[in-house]
């Protein structure tokens, strides 16, 4: 019949027809080793949460006439991160060409009695007040970490301390560097080095109550106890940055 030669023609041609048509392509699933990581740092690398979190800065030390050595500090930045920059920016004097009191050069740390190794009133706590004027932040205003604060929080007995856990200070004398939290250098240029491990027992961590811990002593215990036995002029920092 005509009308059943058409149909058996038509179907002929879509069959020959799809001969030279291009084949159509589904979305391949590959197996999960070739999925690229979500999370790349700016390096293209993943992302490491413990990169880059210290920073070392240094003290070049003097009394008078006479050069002590250096002291050099590792800080932990992630913990709190505006007081260890403002540290940092301090050591190194990048806000100097702004104000030229953003520097720790030739600054004196505090000269009396309590900072005297042999003294009564001897507290192993020497004390830097800095120029007063932050390089984080206006110059003049106090700087505040509070959400930060809450997160590093140590008690003790006797009060509380915040920043790094002493007991997990590597540095085998116990030495580190803190800023105030209470008092009229609390979020200023003040930082204490404090002789935590050397320390009696009766003082030890109570000495860091009311303090943010930063960071540890990394060298120079020798100028730091040469600092503590002047009697004749207050140690000065001769020269400061970060590396």
């Amino acid at each position: 019949r005509p009308f059943h030669k058409i149909i058996i023609c038509a179907t002929c041609l879509l069959r020959c027809s799809s001969l030279f048509l291009p084949p159509v392509f589904s979305k391949t699933k590959y197996p999960s080793k070739y999925k690229v990581a979500s999370k790349l740092s700016n390096s293209g690398l993943p992302d490491d949460p413990n990169r880059d979190s210290s920073t070392r800065i240094f003290f070049d030390i003097a009394i008078g006439e006479e050069e002590l050595g250096r002291i050099v500090f590792n800080l932990r930045k992630n913990l709190l991160p505006h007081h260890v920059r403002n540290i940092v920016m301090l050591c190194t004097g990048e806000k100097m060409s702004i104000d030229p009191k953003c520097t720790y050069n030739q600054c004196e740390f505090k000269h009396s009695p309590q900072f005297v190794e042999g003294s009564p009133q001897y507290r192993w706590v020497h004390t830097l007040n800095g120029l007063g004027r932050n390089a984080v932040g206006r110059p003049t205003e106090k700087i505040i970490d509070t959400e930060n604060l809450q997160l590093c929080c140590n008690a003790i007995y006797g009060g509380t301390y915040y920043g790094m856990d002493f007991k997990n200070i590597p540095d085998e004398n116990g030495v580190v560097l803190t800023v105030p939290l209470t008092g009229p250098g609390r979020g200023s240029t003040s930082f204490s080095i404090v002789r935590v491990g050397e320390s009696p027992q009766e003082w030890k961590e109570r000495l860091l109550v009311n303090s943010a811990v930063l960071g540890y002593l990394e060298s120079g215990i020798e100028t730091l106890r040469a600092m503590a036995r002047q009697k004749s002029a207050p140690p000065i920092v001769v020269k400061s940055g970060s590396f």
